[in-house]
């Protein structure tokens, strides 16, 4: 009986595991969009939260506000866990705070970068685009019209003769 309820706890572990996607894929997604380290930023409460490397998180303080934060070695779990903390000082994150692991596992802040979440965003509904259209990329948007240089009079026909105002 033991060793049924070891296995069946096995497979449930693993199928949530299925469900989520290879961290190195978020990673992938992320870092191009996230900028320079910043010191600090407002954080109230957490909207969202995805791990996206061994020691990388990314926190959603709100749907348009999120910050990729790398913490210090070794943080054990942070890949594997359900639930993170964060700690704050005054409604403030900064490199002095930590990531709260189940356990009471710390993982001490060293980077904080402010992500372009609009950009991201775009990416995302383009990538989207590309897999509907089955893997071809939608076409850039169309560049307004360039002004070109007036085109010098026409000059007039010479020897031609019209009937029915059609000319031959």
């Amino acid at each position: 009986m033991k060793r049924i309820l070891q296995v069946l706890a096995l497979a449930v572990l693993l199928g949530g595991c299925a469900s989520q996607r290879p961290a190195s894929a978020a990673l992938n997604e992320y870092l191009p969009y996230a900028g320079p380290p910043i010191d600090n930023f407002h954080f109230w409460q957490m909207y969202s939260w995805e791990a996206v490397g061994p020691y990388q998180v990314v926190l959603w303080s709100t749907p348009w506000d999120a910050y990729f934060v790398t913490v210090q070695q070794p943080c054990i779990d942070l890949q594997w866990v359900q639930r993170i903390g964060v700690t704050s000082t005054g409604g403030t994150v900064s490199h002095f705070e930590s990531l709260l692991l189940p356990r009471h596992e710390r993982c001490p802040i060293t980077e904080i970068r402010a992500i372009d979440t609009k950009k991201l965003k775009e990416a995302r509904v383009a990538r989207a685009a590309a897999r509907k259209n089955g893997g071809i990329a939608p076409p850039p948007a169309a560049a307004p019209a360039q002004p070109q240089a007036p085109s010098p009079p026409a000059s007039p026909p010479q020897n031609t003769s019209t009937v029915s105002g059609t000319p031959t």
